[in-house]
């Protein structure tokens, strides 16, 4: 049995009892325990689960989330190609919002290495801003508010109130998590509000979040799948999240 596949199965018995012992699975896949170990530390780095002393058990999903620095290297190959194809999009003269994900981060730094974009980048990103500075051709403009330690984000009244006052061409952000019921979701109320006025502010709103985040669930809705154009993700996105939409009319870009 392939890695993917065995760590796949584990989600799903976790899924039907909500909480199993290293011993077991280990007998049950006729693996190691120290295999089965790697295969729960991997899950808990994308939020599926949460290691207890030897076992796992289901998070509450609705609030899980690691700050910014750790989340830009969960994954890290598969944002960097995700940002690579979804800076291709991004044409001269652009109004773009990047918002405070990780992925978004990765954006920026392909955005650096182009020597011929004139752009303007709006971003709640004090870190996005940063990356961003003395590019040339590349106007920053840093959204107010007060700073969520955790995110290192800026969010709130104000970050709302401005981005009701603009309209950019394209908007870019990350998802921690997929309702097939309700759409993209994170963690956060705040995060969630500026996420919502930034859908509205955009004319095209594009999704880029790697395959992991469709296999979890997260507390706040922040667009329904009919309020996204585009998602780009990796391979490995599953099918019926493919199919859920593609009936609702979003473009899937794989890398």
């Amino acid at each position: 049995m392939f890695v993917e596949e065995r760590r796949k199965k584990i989600l799903e018995l976790l899924r039907k009892s909500s909480k199993l012992k290293v011993s077991d699975l280990s007998k049950m896949f006729n693996v190691s325990a120290v295999t089965i170990r790697k295969d729960l530390e991997y899950l808990e780095s994308i939020g599926a689960l949460v290691r207890t002393h030897g076992g796992a058990i289901l998070p509450d999903h609705s609030k899980v989330e690691w700050g910014f620095f750790r989340k830009l290297n969960l994954r890290r190959g598969e944002k960097k190609k995700i940002a690579e194809k979804a800076v291709e999009f991004i044409e001269d003269e652009d109004t773009i919002i990047l918002d405070s994900s990780s992925t978004t981060y990765y954006i920026a730094e392909e955005i650096k290495k182009r020597d011929n974009l004139r752009i303007t980048v709006v971003t709640n990103n004090i870190f996005i801003a940063e990356e961003l500075l003395n590019v040339p051709g590349v106007e920053i403009i840093v959204l107010g508010g007060s700073i969520r330690e955790h995110s290192l984000s800026l969010v709130g009244p104000w970050t709302i109130r401005y981005l009701q006052e603009i309209k950019v061409d394209k908007a870019f952000l990350g998802a921690l998590g997929f309702s097939p019921d309700k759409g993209f979701m994170t963690p956060s109320l705040v995060e969630a509000d500026v996420k919502r006025a930034m859908v509205k502010a955009a004319g095209k709103v594009f999704v880029v979040a790697d395959s992991s985040k469709f296999q979890r669930g997260a507390f706040a809705v922040f667009a329904k799948p009919e309020e996204v154009d585009f998602l780009i993700t990796d391979s490995e996105i599953p099918e019926n999240i493919l199919k859920i939409l593609e009936k609702h009319k979003v473009k899937i870009i794989r890398v």
